[in-house]
């Protein structure tokens, strides 16, 4: 009989029973162990896939929330690069210092902002009108001030400034002017080649002296008193000018019809504030020259050198500094520069100017400037480059600003100087005299037609249409060519000397200091450059005007008197012989009338050929002062029009 205890008995003793069915346990336990493994195992993979798709989605989410405060942000500096540049647009723009924040959005999560700022822009001369725009845009947090989103734009524009004379466009209108207005009655004043603002001798001239354009003179005209000539001898002589010089179209005899000649003194209308004395009105009868008066009395406006010292080229726009001069220029040329683009320099007080000096720009002294040295130039700035092509648009319509202001003005007797552009001077200025003087060197001599072509200041080309063999002409300033040119008003063929700088045998030009352009061919004379001369080719104002003579008319009395004695011998002898007369000018002009007289009147007798000469053969658009540009106000009727105008060159964006 079996029982169950005897089967585990059994089992318990026997050894390979045992081995085997402890074996089978084991296996059991094992493979039962493994499938827990397997379970917990599948359930920490699904635990980390599940984590890893929550993180997933955490972070899908936050990236999504960054993209979308980026957003923000971006949309935020685009909205802000709009406004400024409506702003710039607008009569509202306070300028490149005009910096401001504004919010666009904002709500519980958070708001966003931008802030606009300005700079310039380049550092080339080419570049001064161009400003950067920049426009920050910001999303903050409204719980943590450290979670921020920030998006940058930068524009960059450049002014286009409206001048009269421009072509109009669509979208434009031609009343839209963003020219500064000029002071008081400067406008008025620059539209005559010299004005005489106070009374008593207004403007003095004598021989060798000649204005190329229109007078205003608040009182007397003083006109050569120097020489010690009797007054028959002198009124002669005046009427010979006007006879010799002044010619009427036919059928005509008024003086206002007239075309006046070069070297006549005046070759232009006077117009008087006060009328003139019985003796001046005999005067310009003599010279035939025009005159009229004005109850209209015109003053210089009142200087504010600061303006000129610390300055902006446009309302708004950056500022400069003047370079400030020492009392005295010396071998030195001067021009403007990113910093300076108007090329001002001021002295704060008295400037001597000598040798060798040349400036592209502006001189501008408090009190007095006197010229006394050789070979000085000076022009204000045109807006060209090197080989004359603009940098900027519109160069021929840009404003100019003075060429010279002070106080006072004074050219020595000595002095070879050229002035280009308006010449302010708020006191008295004086000039002219000295002597025919020459440079010792050959005396070559030219003649024949030529175009001309203007370049970088101070110089032009001049193309010969004649060939000529200019190789013992030098490039020193001892030559110059006389260009001619068409006056103004009643003022026929006149001219002017141009020192020659350049020479170009192979293509027969030559380099010239001056800016002159003639497309048509003009007639010209080269020869010996005077080594005395005063020249200004611009408007110019003063209180009064002292134009001295060359030294060598001051003859006494009595050599007067023996120089009209021999003149009209020598008319009694013509008319016996049958030739024309001769006039008193033309006649102390001849260097065989002066047999044992001294060296010089052997060489150039007494001619008129100017030593100081003025011109205002050229119309510039001139302002009183810097700033050039100011923001057009079209109020009610052209509100539209108002602002600057702005013309975008580049724009970036960078998160």
């Amino acid at each position: 009989m079996r029982i169950h205890h005897e089967q585990v008995t059994v089992i318990s003793k026997s050894l390979d029973g045992v081995r085997k069915h402890g074996l089978s346990y084991r296996l059991r336990a094992s493979r039962s162990g493994l499938s827990l493994v397997l379970v917990m195992f599948t359930l920490s993979m699904s635990l980390v896939l599940t984590y890893s798709f929550i993180q997933t989605q955490s972070i899908l989410t936050q990236i999504s929330e960054n993209g979308s405060k980026r957003d923000l942000a971006m949309n935020a500096a685009r909205a802000g690069m709009t406004d400024a540049l409506n702003r710039m647009n607008s009569l509202d723009w306070a300028g490149v210092r005009d910096q401001y924040q504004r919010t666009f959005q904002s709500d519980s999560d958070g708001s966003s902002t931008y802030t606009v700022s300005f700079a310039a822009s380049g550092n080339t001369l080419d570049s001064v009108l161009e400003l950067e725009v920049h426009s920050l845009g910001v999303w903050t947090s409204a719980t943590n001030n450290n979670m921020r989103s920030e998006y940058q734009i930068t524009a960059k524009v450049k002014l286009v400034p409206r001048l009269a004379g421009r072509t109009i466009l669509p979208g434009d209108s031609a009343d839209a002017n963003d020219s500064i207005p000029n002071a008081g009655h400067f406008d008025l004043i620059t539209q005559y080649a010299l004005f005489a603002e106070r009374g008593s001798n207004s403007l003095i001239l004598d021989p060798c002296d000649r204005i190329d354009g229109n007078l205003w003179l608040d009182d007397r005209l003083n006109m050569y008193d120097d020489p010690a000539w009797s007054s028959s001898i002198r009124s002669t002589f005046m009427q010979d000018l006007g006879n010799r010089f002044v010619t009427f179209p036919a059928g005509s005899t008024n003086v206002s019809d007239a075309t006046v000649h070069y070297p006549h003194p005046i070759a232009g209308n006077i117009t008087f504030y006060e009328t003139p004395s019985s003796s001046v009105r005999n005067d310009l009868s003599n010279l035939k020259v025009s005159w009229s008066t004005t109850d209209q009395a015109l003053t210089i406006p009142s200087p504010d050198y600061s303006h000129f010292s610390t300055y902006r080229l446009y309302a708004g726009g950056p500022e400069y500094q003047a370079v400030a001069l020492g009392s005295s220029l010396y071998n030195v040329t001067l021009g403007p520069t990113p910093d300076n683009p108007l090329g001002i320099f001021y002295r704060s007080g008295s400037l001597y100017v000598y040798d060798n000096v040349i400036v592209q720009g502006t001189l501008v002294s408090t009190s007095r400037i006197t010229f006394s040295g050789k070979g000085i130039y000076i022009t204000a700035f045109n807006w060209k480059g090197m080989d004359g092509t603009p940098i900027i648009a519109d160069s021929d319509l840009w404003p100019r600003i003075p060429t010279l202001v002070a106080d006072k003005i004074d050219f020595e007797r000595e002095t070879q100087t050229t002035i280009e552009g308006a010449v302010v001077c708020h006191d008295d200025l004086d000039g002219g005299g000295g002597s025919v003087a020459y440079p010792d060197a050959s005396d070559i001599q030219f003649t024949g037609t030529a175009t001309v072509s203007s370049i970088e200041q101070p110089h032009s080309i001049v193309s010969l249409r004649e060939n000529q063999f200019l190789g013992n002409l030098t490039a020193d300033g001892n030559y110059a060519i006389w260009l001619s040119t068409s006056g103004s008003g009643n003022t026929g063929t006149t001219g002017t000397w141009y020192p020659i700088v350049g020479i170009d045998n192979q293509n027969q030009q030559l380099t010239i200091r001056g800016e002159i352009n003639h497309v048509a061919p003009t007639g010209y004379r080269i020869r010996l450059h005077k080594q005395e001369l005063s020249q200004i080719r611009g408007p110019v104002c003063a209180e009064r005007f002292n134009f001295r003579r060359l030294n060598e008319w001051v003859l006494s009395s009595s050599l007067w008197n023996n120089r009209a004695y021999f003149w009209d011998l020598e008319n009694q002898l013509r008319v016996i012989l049958g030739y024309s007369l001769i006039g008193f000018s033309e006649w102390l002009e001849i260097p065989l009338n002066y047999p044992g007289w001294d060296s010089y009147y052997q060489q150039y007798g007494l001619n008129l050929e100017p030593t100081l000469h003025i011109q205002h053969l050229v119309d510039h658009e001139y302002r009183w002062e810097p700033p050039l540009f100011q923001p057009y106000d079209g109020g009610e009727a052209n509100a539209d029009y108002s602002g600057y105008r702005w013309s975008l060159i580049d724009w970036s964006e960078s998160p």
